[in-house]
């Protein structure tokens, strides 16, 4: 779960309620798809879910194939054991009813939108409607796009009712900020190339010389008193190994050879911003504890462009060896150092930094979506449902227009 700024956050929640709740109609008389537990349900929304259904069908096939199928593959394919068209109906009617499960909790728990939301539910609805011809071009309204942002912004607040802090089924603020700690690590480090701009591996005799400029810059780091002095000689270390490596190149280019110098994955992240030397924290990662490689669920300051390989050996590196307050040189792979250094997290956690509003909010979420997806899926199973199959069979998926275009 990514933490991002309000705006960001609200259009993905819109992005997100698009692929699991929305409404529209087709025509003033057009009838229902479903009616669940007296919540009525259009055949627009049947039409706009079996569109986010058929994309999902496209993602799946082309990660099994590496390549993106044709409508006609699609069609001419098995999802999980099933044949296209029943999974794709199968999908959006799940989708369907999960809507009608927002609609119904938010009913009875008197949850309703303020004339505020409303009106960023609609500016940002307006946004989402425009990114995708093909809703328009099978009948589906603009106000469509109003519910499915309606219910994105209903959805949050349920989530916030159940799971908020100090709620029915979340936790308090002291065992969030616990969970903080236990789960993302405070870290500042930058890496030494243990190659040459060829990607050839160095002599023993280059090599050598390298460590022992680790080694040095580790001392230095270590011989201050205070984290944040440490953090300080962080930074100077790595600013004097750039001019080290600099005046090599310079070096080899005075002798008549071609310079082509190179950065490591870590290094490509850090922006001519982050370089200065006004800001203790400029050069921080927050990094997400991970049970893979493949879990991308991390902070916009996570550190995530690292390679797969030897992933998991570094991640339990930076929390079951890495000390708190203390330099090391740590080699991640074969071709890299790294002179890194964990802070102490909890220092930051003030309310206009890693405790703010919008931290708080994002961390629920991961701690607690899954468990509120779970409690929404089972509600939405008792709940009563009347399926309207003439609907189903008038907009079957692939007799709808598929094709993807951007509206751009």
């Amino acid at each position: 779960m990514k933490i991002v700024k309000k705006l960001t956050a609200a259009v993905a929640a819109v992005c997100l309620a698009a692929t699991t709740s929305c409404s529209a109609t087709i025509g003033k008389n057009s009838q229902n798809a479903l009616t669940v537990d007296g919540v009525e349900i259009g055949s627009g929304m049947l039409v706009y879910q079996t569109i986010s259904a058929y994309d999902k069908a496209v993602s799946m096939l082309s990660d099994q194939n590496s390549e993106t199928p044709t409508v006609k593959d699609v069609k001419n394919s098995k999802i999980d054991e099933k044949d296209a068209v029943d999974w794709i109906q199968d999908k959006a009617t799940e989708e369907l009813l999960n809507y009608a499960a927002v609609i119904k909790k938010s009913e009875e728990n008197g949850i309703t939108l303020t004339d505020e939301e409303k009106e960023e539910s609609k500016s940002i609805a307006e946004y989402i409607y425009a990114m995708d011809s093909r809703p328009q071009q099978n009948g589906v309204s603009v106000e469509t796009f109003y519910k499915i942002s309606d219910a994105s912004y209903l959805q949050d607040k349920l989530f916030e009712h159940y799971f908020g802090l100090g709620s029915e089924m979340g936790c308090s603020e002291d065992e969030l900020k616990d969970f903080f700690k236990e789960n993302f690590a405070r870290i500042k480090y930058f890496s030494i190339s243990l190659t040459n701009s060829d990607g050839e591996a160095f002599s023993d005799d280059e090599l050598r010389d390298i460590n022992k400029k680790a080694d040095e810059y580790v001392r230095k780091i270590n011989k201050k008193s205070g984290e944040l002095d440490k953090l300080w000689e962080l930074d100077a270390a790595n600013d004097e190994y750039k001019e080290y490596v600099q005046s090599l190149n310079t070096t080899t280019a005075a002798e008549g050879e071609t310079v082509e110098t190179t950065t490591t994955a870590a290094e490509e992240t850090t922006t001519e911003a982050e370089t200065t030397t006004t800001n203790p924290y400029a050069n921080e990662r927050l990094f997400q504890k991970q049970t893979t490689a493949a879990d991308d669920s991390t902070s916009e300051n996570t550190e995530t462009s690292l390679s797969e390989e030897n992933y998991q050996k570094f991640n339990d590196f930076i929390f079951n060896e890495l000390k708190p307050g203390e330099a090391v040189k740590y080699q991640y792979d074969k071709d890299n150092l790294y002179i890194i250094m964990k802070a102490d997290i909890e220092e930051r956690m003030t309310e206009d930094d890693y405790w703010s509003e919008d931290y708080i909010k994002d961390l629920l979420q991961l701690r607690f979506y899954e468990k509120f997806q779970d409690y929404m899926k089972e509600y939405a199973s008792s709940l009563d449902v009347k399926k309207n199959n003439s609907a189903y069979r008038r907009f079957e998926p692939f007799s709808l227009n598929l094709e993807k275009t951007s509206s751009y």
